[in-house]
Order: structure tokens, then C-alpha cells, then sequence
């Protein structure tokens, strides 16, 4: 057995191996406390109460075609065929070749709506189509004019030739449609916008067969406002 050089004594060893593994100790407890950041947390939120978004506005056109007896305006919401039924000038169903009928018609923004542009988006005969009271013939035979800016007083054959702005041209076929945007301004969240006033001239061509005698047909006209993508 090999004798200790050391000249320490036994117990000032024992007392340094204490001190360094009680500082070993000390040394990993404070690595841990350090390695526990302190932290500190803010969440923010996408608010909507007063208008910061997000959200939407609101887009809503109606409709007015002066239905019934009277001539009153009944502003509605049409957005399913055959919608308002259009109010054309005495003898509609009476046309002879080169006579023509008129009908007005408003479009408006409704309380609460930001501004809009309609415009002619679809013109097609109704179905189910009949040879007689819902005639294919008759409906390819017709020409009609649409305009803006004709009020209901002037829908007329005296006031419609000097007023207003082409929508579709004179002569065209009942199933065209037109590109041209109608204005309709924002009102407020009380009152609606300013209605855009919209007069239909219906045609029977001088050149009409006599085979068109005693036929009706239903023409269908649809106008759109779109936002978005």
C-alpha cells in the first residue's frame, strides 16, 4: 500500500470537496433561475366597434317599375325572375308595324347603401315560351330603345326622343344588353339615394309580318350592381 504525499490533513480535504461540491450546487441552481426569463405579454385585437375593421359596407340596389292603377312608386327588392312587371303606355297589347309603347322605371341606392353603378346585365324572353301567349317569333320581331335620365313624365313619345342618354341604342333586339353604368348615389343611413330614372321604348318594326297578328310574348330584363372580385 502506497502512503499519501499529501501533507494535508484529512479533514481540510474533506472540508474543500464539501465547499466545492456545495459550490457546484449553488453554480447549477443559478444557471437554472436564468435560464426562467421573466416575461412580459401584450395582445392586440382587430377591432370593429367604431369602424377600425375589419368589416363591410353595405351595397343594396332597389327597384321601382310604377305598378299598379294609380302609377305610385313602389320601390322593392326584385332579384328573382320575372321581378317588377314594367307599366308600358296604353295599347301595349295593341302594337300594329311601326308603333312604339314606353315604360318607366327607377333604380336607386336604398338607405344605408354606398353608391353603386348598375348596369343591363341580361335581356331574355321568359319561359316557358307558348306560340301564342308567350311567342318566340314576336320576341325576335321586337326592337326596343333604352334610356337614362328620362323621368316617368317624359317616358312618352313627345319627351323621350329629346331627353336622356342612350342605355341601349334605338333598333336593337330585345335580347341585348349594354356595358353602359347607371350612377346611383349613396343616401344616408335615414333616406335613400337618388333614384335613376329609366325609360323602355318598345318597337314592332314596320317591317312585321302579318303572321305576327294576335301573338304576346314576355320579354325579361335584369339589372346588376357589383362590388368586388
Amino acid at each position: 500500500m502506497v502512503a499519501s504525499t499529501s501533507t494535508e490533513p484529512r479533514s481540510t480535504k474533506s472540508t474543500k470537496v464539501r465547499a466545492i461540491l456545495a459550490a457546484g450546487l449553488v453554480l447549477g441552481v443559478g444557471a437554472a433561475f436564468t435560464l426562467a426569463a421573466w416575461t412580459d405579454n401584450e395582445w392586440v385585437f382587430g377591432q370593429s366597434d367604431n369602424g377600425g375593421g375589419p368589416g363591410t359596407k353595405t351595397y343594396h340596389m332597389q327597384q321601382n317599375t310604377w305598378t299598379g292603377a294609380g302609377g305610385t312608386a313602389s320601390w322593392s327588392d326584385q332579384d328573382t325572375p320575372p321581378g317588377g312587371a314594367l307599366t308600358f303606355s296604353v295599347d301595349a297589347d295593341d302594337l300594329v308595324p311601326g308603333s312604339t309603347v314606353y315604360a318607366p322605371m327607377q333604380l336607386r341606392a336604398a338607405a344605408g347603401s354606398e353608391a353603386l353603378v348598375a348596369s343591363l346585365t341580361e335581356a331574355v324572353q321568359s319561359t316557358p315560351t307558348d306560340p301564342v301567349t308567350n311567342s318566340s317569333v314576336l320576341y325576335s320581331a321586337l326592337r326596343y330603345e333604352a334610356k337614362q335620365g328620362v323621368d316617368k313624365a317624359s317616358c312618352n313619345a313627345a319627351g323621350f326622343g329629346g331627353a336622356g342618354t342612350n342605355i341601349v341604342p334605338v333598333g336593337s333586339p330585345l335580347a341585348t344588353i349594354s356595358g353602359t353604368g347607371i350612377t346611383l348615389p349613396a343616401g344616408d343611413t335615414v333616406n335613400d339615394g337618388a333614384a335613376a330614372d329609366i325609360c323602355f321604348a318598345l318597337t314592332l318594326p314596320s317591317s312585321a309580318v302579318s303572321s305576327l297578328q294576335g301573338l304576346k310574348t314576355v320579354p325579361l330584363w335584369k339589372f346588376t350592381s357589383s362590388v368586388g372580385s
